[in-house]
């Protein structure tokens, strides 16, 4: 009886693609948008993530030797301009947190070998401020941070830092001002002698993954490595 109940209840409210809205039966991304959503590929630094303009041997980028960030090391899965990116902004944006879940489902499921060779002791998600979280009403990095949590089978501690100054969003800001505004920012406590990875929906320039590495390093933590669901592309 329950699956005939479920089965009416597809066909009555059919799931819909986390990334273009479309009706997807079981899936959590249409026929169009799944194929798609696929790793990002090709070179990229060692460091940062970032996309580098040609194949050669691992190395840096430009930004990365010349203004080494504190965090051992950083991963985007995906590429912000793909579907992924997509349900991520209908995830923040619409409100749509399934969408952030279809994110969350699809990132833990290529957590990088390091992560899994090596796991952190804590995930720890990049906090809102309370009055942007009371706005949205959920956290999309606290979504993304809890299905990496249950895939390495370690402790999510999601009061571990926190948000201390209101800061505007960073979309449309340079580099510059991206790191001035995030300055500070936030503070981090029980983290001493903690390997922590720190957990986003997004990592754009680094400016939000280096100040909460600063803070969590403040606090005493032995390690900190970053993961974001999706990267956007900023190829020198």
């Amino acid at each position: 009886m329950l699956d005939v109940i479920r089965g009416f209840v597809r066909l009555t409210w059919p799931r819909r693609c986390a990334a273009c809205g479309e009706p997807c039966a079981d899936a959590w991304f249409c026929g169009t948008c799944g194929p798609l959503v696929a790793p990002r590929d090709g070179p990229r630094c060692t460091l940062c993530d970032a996309g580098l303009p040609s194949v050669g041997p691992a190395h840096r980028c430009g930004r990365c030797l010349s203004r080494p960030p504190t965090f051992e090391r950083a991963w985007g899965l995906f590429d912000y301009a793909g579907p992924v990116g997509d349900a991520v902004r209908r995830g923040k944006y619409g409100r749509e947190v399934a969408c952030l879940r279809a994110v969350a489902r699809v990132a833990a499921a290529v957590v990088p070998a390091a992560l899994l060779d090596t796991p952190p002791d804590r995930v720890v998600p990049v906090p809102l401020h309370p009055r942007r979280l009371a706005q949205r009403g959920f956290s999309p990095p606290l979504v993304v941070a809890h299905a990496v949590a249950r895939t390495l089978r370690v402790p999510l501690a999601r009061r571990a830092l926190r948000r201390v100054v209101d800061t505007p969003e960073q979309a449309g800001l340079g580099d510059k001002e991206r790191r001035r505004n995030v300055r500070r920012a936030f503070r981090a406590h029980g983290v001493e002698g903690v390997d922590v990875l720190v957990v986003d929906d997004v990592l754009t320039t680094g400016a939000t993954a280096t100040a909460v590495a600063d803070a969590l390093l403040r606090a005493g933590a032995a390690r900190v490595r970053v993961l974001a669901a999706a990267c956007v592309d900023r190829t020198p």
